[in-house]
Protein backbone atom coordinates (compact mmCIF):
# COMPACT_ATOMS: atom_id res chain seq x y z
CA UNK A 1 0.00 0.00 0.00
CA UNK A 2 1.13 3.56 -0.55
CA UNK A 3 2.40 5.60 2.36
CA UNK A 4 -0.01 7.82 4.28
CA UNK A 5 0.04 11.49 3.31
CA UNK A 6 -1.18 14.37 5.44
CA UNK A 7 -3.71 16.72 3.87
CA UNK A 8 -5.44 19.81 5.21
CA UNK A 9 -9.21 19.49 5.23
CA UNK A 10 -9.41 23.14 4.27
CA UNK A 11 -7.85 22.01 0.98
CA UNK A 12 -10.02 18.91 0.73
CA UNK A 13 -13.32 20.73 0.62
CA UNK A 14 -14.12 23.37 -1.95
CA UNK A 15 -15.86 26.32 -0.37
CA UNK A 16 -13.91 26.05 2.92
CA UNK A 17 -11.35 28.62 4.00
CA UNK A 18 -12.53 31.41 1.75
CA UNK A 19 -13.48 29.23 -1.22
CA UNK A 20 -10.15 27.50 -1.69
CA UNK A 21 -10.22 24.76 -4.28
CA UNK A 22 -9.72 21.15 -3.29
CA UNK A 23 -6.05 20.17 -3.06
CA UNK A 24 -4.74 18.09 -5.94
CA UNK A 25 -3.80 14.79 -4.30
CA UNK A 26 -3.47 11.53 -6.23
CA UNK A 27 -4.57 9.59 -3.16
CA UNK A 28 -7.61 11.77 -2.56
CA UNK A 29 -8.41 11.59 -6.26
CA UNK A 30 -8.34 7.79 -6.11
CA UNK A 31 -10.70 7.90 -3.10
CA UNK A 32 -12.99 10.11 -5.18
CA UNK A 33 -12.90 7.60 -8.04
CA UNK A 34 -13.63 4.61 -5.81
CA UNK A 35 -16.19 6.16 -3.47
CA UNK A 36 -17.59 9.14 -5.39
CA UNK A 37 -16.28 12.70 -5.05
CA UNK A 38 -19.44 14.07 -3.39
CA UNK A 39 -19.53 11.14 -0.98
CA UNK A 40 -15.89 11.66 -0.01
CA UNK A 41 -16.49 15.38 0.49
CA UNK A 42 -19.49 14.64 2.73
CA UNK A 43 -17.53 12.03 4.68
CA UNK A 44 -14.58 14.33 5.32
CA UNK A 45 -16.89 17.13 6.38
CA UNK A 46 -18.81 14.83 8.73
CA UNK A 47 -15.71 13.45 10.46
CA UNK A 48 -14.60 17.01 11.35
CA UNK A 49 -11.13 18.04 12.38
CA UNK A 50 -8.66 20.42 10.79
CA UNK A 51 -6.33 17.92 9.12
CA UNK A 52 -6.78 14.53 7.46
CA UNK A 53 -4.58 11.63 6.47
CA UNK A 54 -5.37 9.56 3.39
CA UNK A 55 -3.98 6.09 2.77
CA UNK A 56 -4.58 2.93 0.79
CA UNK A 57 -6.40 3.77 -2.43
CA UNK A 58 -5.11 1.54 -5.21
CA UNK A 59 -7.15 1.94 -8.36
CA UNK A 60 -10.25 -0.23 -8.85
CA UNK A 61 -8.60 -2.24 -11.63
CA UNK A 62 -5.70 -3.11 -9.30
CA UNK A 63 -8.11 -4.30 -6.62
CA UNK A 64 -10.05 -6.32 -9.20
CA UNK A 65 -6.88 -7.97 -10.51
CA UNK A 66 -5.75 -8.98 -7.01
CA UNK A 67 -9.18 -10.35 -6.15
CA UNK A 68 -9.44 -12.32 -9.41
CA UNK A 69 -6.04 -13.93 -8.92
CA UNK A 70 -7.00 -14.96 -5.39
CA UNK A 71 -10.33 -16.45 -6.53
CA UNK A 72 -8.66 -18.57 -9.22
CA UNK A 73 -6.39 -20.10 -6.58
CA UNK A 74 -9.16 -20.66 -4.02
CA UNK A 75 -10.18 -24.09 -2.76
CA UNK A 76 -13.12 -24.82 -0.48
CA UNK A 77 -10.75 -25.58 2.41
CA UNK A 78 -9.25 -22.06 2.24
CA UNK A 79 -10.85 -19.96 4.99
CA UNK A 80 -8.40 -17.03 5.15
CA UNK A 81 -8.76 -14.23 2.63
CA UNK A 82 -6.72 -11.07 2.12
CA UNK A 83 -8.44 -7.79 2.98
CA UNK A 84 -7.59 -4.91 0.62
CA UNK A 85 -7.96 -1.26 1.64
CA UNK A 86 -9.54 0.86 -1.07
CA UNK A 87 -9.55 4.13 0.88
CA UNK A 88 -8.63 5.08 4.44
CA UNK A 89 -9.20 8.61 5.73
CA UNK A 90 -8.46 9.87 9.23
CA UNK A 91 -9.45 13.35 10.43
CA UNK A 92 -7.47 15.08 13.19
CA UNK A 93 -7.97 18.08 15.45
CA UNK A 94 -4.45 18.90 16.60
CA UNK A 95 -2.96 15.63 17.81
CA UNK A 96 -6.36 14.06 18.51
CA UNK A 97 -8.15 11.92 15.96
CA UNK A 98 -11.73 13.12 15.41
CA UNK A 99 -12.98 10.46 13.00
CA UNK A 100 -12.02 7.78 10.50
CA UNK A 101 -13.43 6.27 7.33
CA UNK A 102 -12.30 2.91 5.95
CA UNK A 103 -13.41 1.17 2.75
CA UNK A 104 -12.16 -2.40 2.28
CA UNK A 105 -12.87 -5.40 0.07
CA UNK A 106 -12.09 -9.11 0.39
CA UNK A 107 -13.50 -12.49 -0.51
CA UNK A 108 -15.98 -13.33 2.23
CA UNK A 109 -15.91 -16.27 4.63
CA UNK A 110 -19.72 -16.09 4.45
CA UNK A 111 -21.53 -17.91 1.66
CA UNK A 112 -24.78 -16.86 0.01
CA UNK A 113 -26.36 -20.01 1.40
CA UNK A 114 -25.79 -18.72 4.93
CA UNK A 115 -27.97 -15.65 4.36
CA UNK A 116 -31.26 -17.53 4.84
CA UNK A 117 -30.30 -18.91 8.26
CA UNK A 118 -32.43 -17.55 11.15
CA UNK A 119 -29.39 -15.88 12.70
CA UNK A 120 -28.25 -14.07 9.56
CA UNK A 121 -31.71 -13.21 8.24
CA UNK A 122 -32.27 -10.95 11.24
CA UNK A 123 -29.45 -8.60 10.24
CA UNK A 124 -28.94 -9.09 6.49
CA UNK A 125 -31.20 -7.57 3.83
CA UNK A 126 -31.64 -9.21 0.43
CA UNK A 127 -31.21 -6.68 -2.38
CA UNK A 128 -31.49 -9.26 -5.19
CA UNK A 129 -30.49 -12.93 -5.68
CA UNK A 130 -26.77 -12.09 -5.77
CA UNK A 131 -26.46 -9.16 -3.31
CA UNK A 132 -27.07 -8.92 0.45
CA UNK A 133 -26.52 -5.94 2.73
CA UNK A 134 -25.94 -5.71 6.49
CA UNK A 135 -26.61 -2.03 7.36
CA UNK A 136 -25.19 -2.29 10.89
CA UNK A 137 -22.74 -5.18 10.81
CA UNK A 138 -21.16 -3.56 13.89
CA UNK A 139 -21.39 -0.04 15.33
CA UNK A 140 -20.42 2.31 12.50
CA UNK A 141 -19.96 -0.51 9.95
CA UNK A 142 -22.03 -1.33 6.85
CA UNK A 143 -21.30 -4.50 4.85
CA UNK A 144 -22.30 -5.86 1.45
CA UNK A 145 -21.67 -9.26 -0.11
CA UNK A 146 -22.12 -9.96 -3.81
CA UNK A 147 -21.73 -13.07 -5.93
CA UNK A 148 -19.13 -12.78 -8.67
CA UNK A 149 -18.22 -15.83 -10.75
CA UNK A 150 -14.58 -15.43 -11.74
CA UNK A 151 -13.59 -17.30 -14.93
CA UNK A 152 -11.02 -19.96 -14.06
CA UNK A 153 -12.24 -20.43 -10.46
CA UNK A 154 -13.84 -23.65 -9.21
CA UNK A 155 -17.58 -24.12 -9.79
CA UNK A 156 -18.63 -23.44 -6.17
CA UNK A 157 -16.82 -20.10 -6.00
CA UNK A 158 -19.70 -17.69 -6.84
CA UNK A 159 -21.95 -18.79 -3.98
CA UNK A 160 -19.33 -20.00 -1.50
CA UNK A 161 -16.83 -17.20 -2.05
CA UNK A 162 -18.73 -13.93 -2.64
CA UNK A 163 -17.13 -10.51 -2.58
CA UNK A 164 -17.38 -8.63 0.72
CA UNK A 165 -17.28 -4.82 0.84
CA UNK A 166 -17.06 -2.96 4.16
CA UNK A 167 -17.29 0.75 4.94
CA UNK A 168 -16.75 1.89 8.51
CA UNK A 169 -17.10 5.36 10.00
CA UNK A 170 -18.89 5.93 13.29
CA UNK A 171 -19.66 9.59 12.55
CA UNK A 172 -21.11 9.01 9.07
CA UNK A 173 -24.56 7.60 9.71
CA UNK A 174 -26.05 4.62 7.89
CA UNK A 175 -27.19 6.49 4.76
CA UNK A 176 -23.81 8.10 4.04
CA UNK A 177 -22.00 4.85 4.76
CA UNK A 178 -24.33 3.19 2.24
CA UNK A 179 -23.61 5.83 -0.41
CA UNK A 180 -19.87 5.24 0.04
CA UNK A 181 -20.27 1.46 0.15
CA UNK A 182 -22.53 1.07 -2.89
CA UNK A 183 -20.33 3.36 -5.01
CA UNK A 184 -17.21 1.50 -3.87
CA UNK A 185 -18.76 -1.87 -4.70
CA UNK A 186 -19.86 -0.71 -8.16
CA UNK A 187 -16.41 0.74 -8.87
CA UNK A 188 -14.69 -2.57 -8.16
CA UNK A 189 -17.35 -4.83 -9.72
CA UNK A 190 -17.17 -2.84 -12.97
CA UNK A 191 -13.50 -3.82 -13.20
CA UNK A 192 -14.12 -7.48 -12.30
CA UNK A 193 -14.58 -9.99 -15.10
CA UNK A 194 -17.63 -11.53 -13.42
CA UNK A 195 -19.45 -14.04 -15.64
CA UNK A 196 -22.70 -12.45 -14.46
CA UNK A 197 -21.94 -9.10 -12.77
CA UNK A 198 -23.94 -8.50 -9.58
CA UNK A 199 -26.31 -5.55 -9.63
CA UNK A 200 -25.43 -3.16 -6.78
CA UNK A 201 -28.59 -1.20 -5.89
CA UNK A 202 -28.47 2.57 -5.51
CA UNK A 203 -30.87 2.55 -2.55
CA UNK A 204 -30.32 0.75 0.73
CA UNK A 205 -32.52 -2.38 0.66
CA UNK A 206 -35.51 -2.20 2.98
CA UNK A 207 -35.73 -4.45 6.00
CA UNK A 208 -37.86 -7.56 5.56
CA UNK A 209 -41.34 -7.16 7.02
Amino acid sequence: MTAIAALAIGGLLSGCSGGEERAESPKLGQCDTLLGAKNVEAAVKTTGGSDAEVGGTPQADVLADRLAREAKQWQESDLQHTRYTGCRMGAFEGDEISGTVDATVKWSALSLGMMDSPENSRTWRRANPSVYVEPEAAPGLTRLIAACAVPGAIASQPSDLPLQFDVSGASLGTELRWELLSTFARSVVEEMDCTKPPVIPSALPAAAS
